[in-house]
């Protein structure tokens, strides 16, 4: 017995051995999944976008600005006039804090007149609120023991009161929920499970099934399959999204703040990219099970990279480099903005443009690697 199950086992390399895109997948793509995953996942996080609203205007408050740059933890990307614009700012993700100084903020330090500075922060994210409190409030700490030391020396006693505290504002989940940041954003990571899965399988089933031959005698031109094949599967989509966001709402409580319509049109994007890739990877397989392979291992670099777990901000460069490509970033940044902050067209122009971009290539991209089958 022990023979032959020896004799399977070695079958079963050899088959292996032949099967040159499995076994590529099996021994590169988890190295280098290591490689990338153990190099851009990072709790830490730093340069977080922040906006100033300096309604003092002085050499004092544009230290404490330019202090906590130096830090490495602020990003200062621009100035600001009202908490309108920090707002803005936020909702269309320029910036995920605003530091907020006071009029006469100078004149009470010097004057020993207590004094306090906010920190307006983007609550959809506890990662991002965590680092950028903790961060702030050290800062600060240590420049009201620098003043009371100083004021203390001057007058020889100690002096009663704080002369600077750091005030907290959360915005659009101020009770830090879990359930708030996570569930907007497992809409997306769902959709891209399903969809990649769906098509991925396509190609790969008519090849078994020998049905790919009668497309390819077919007048139908190769766009025209591919925009076929992917069309079916948007109202599936949009029939999982809905059910996720009314899950969401009713179990969960999660607050959808903008508009729902806006998030349909705009998920139409997402979803057809999703399943222009999955139809892609059904180009590359030989068989349905190959094209699973292929699905599971593009969905843990979204998980990963996407901005879903780990903070977009705390990854190296080069990292969200390759993020940036990942229809998942910038839905979640969509599907973030409309539900939990009220974020307009305007505000999400720019990841509109970044997933029309994504979609247009992996069209391209589909109907070139069919064209080559048909050779």
């Amino acid at each position: 017995m022990r023979g032959r199950a020896l004799v399977i086992a070695w079958k079963e390399l050899l088959q292996l051995r032949r099967d040159r895109l499995t076994l590529a997948m099996m021994i590169v793509l988890p190295v280098a999944q290591l490689l990338l995953f153990g190099y851009a996942i990072n709790t830490d996080v730093r340069h977080i976008p922040t906006v100033v609203f300096d309604q003092d205007r002085s050499a004092a408050s544009r230290d404490l600005a330019r202090s906590m740059q130096a830090t490495g933890f602020y990003d200062l990307v621009g100035e600001v006039g009202s908490y309108e614009e920090i707002d803005r700012a936020m909702r269309s993700g320029q910036a995920r804090i605003g530091l907020v100084v006071p009029a006469r903020f100078a004149s009470d330090v010097t004057r020993g007149k207590p004094t306090s500075v906010q920190l307006v922060v983007d609550g959809s994210d506890p990662q991002i609120v965590a680092s950028g409190l903790n961060t702030a409030s050290s800062l600060v700490l240590a420049r009201s023991s620098r003043v009371l030391v100083t004021r203390l020396g001057r007058a020889g006693a100690p002096l009663a009161g704080e002369p600077m505290r750091l005030e907290p504002l959360t915005l659009y989940n101020p009770d830090l929920r879990t359930a708030v940041f996570v569930v907007p954003g497992l809409v997306g990571v769902i959709l891209t499970m399903t969809m990649v899965m769906l098509t991925a399988m396509a190609l790969a089933r008519e090849r078994e099934r020998g049905t790919l031959e009668q497309l390819i005698v077919s007048p139908v031109k190769k766009l025209e399959l591919v925009v076929g094949k992917i069309l079916p599967y948007i109202g599936i989509g949009y029939v999982q999204m809905s059910l996720i966001l009314a899950a969401g709402h009713f179990v969960f409580a999660v607050p959808i703040v903008g508009s729902l319509p806006l998030l349909y049109a705009l998920a139409s994007l997402f979803i057809a990219a999703n399943l222009a890739l999955g139809l892609f990877f059904s180009t590359l397989a030989k068989t349905q099970q190959q094209a699973m392979q292929m699905s599971f291992f593009f969905i843990l670099p979204n998980i990963l990279l996407s901005g879903f777990m780990f903070p977009f901000e705390a990854m190296p460069r080069p990292a969200q480099w390759i993020a940036q490509g990942l229809p998942l970033t910038h839905f979640l940044r969509i599907v973030r903005g409309i539900v939990l902050k009220g974020s307009t067209f305007p505000d999400l122009l720019g990841e509109l443009v970044w997933l029309a971009c994504i979609l247009s290539a992996l069209v391209a991209l589909a109907s070139a690697r069919f064209s080559k089958k048909l050779g």
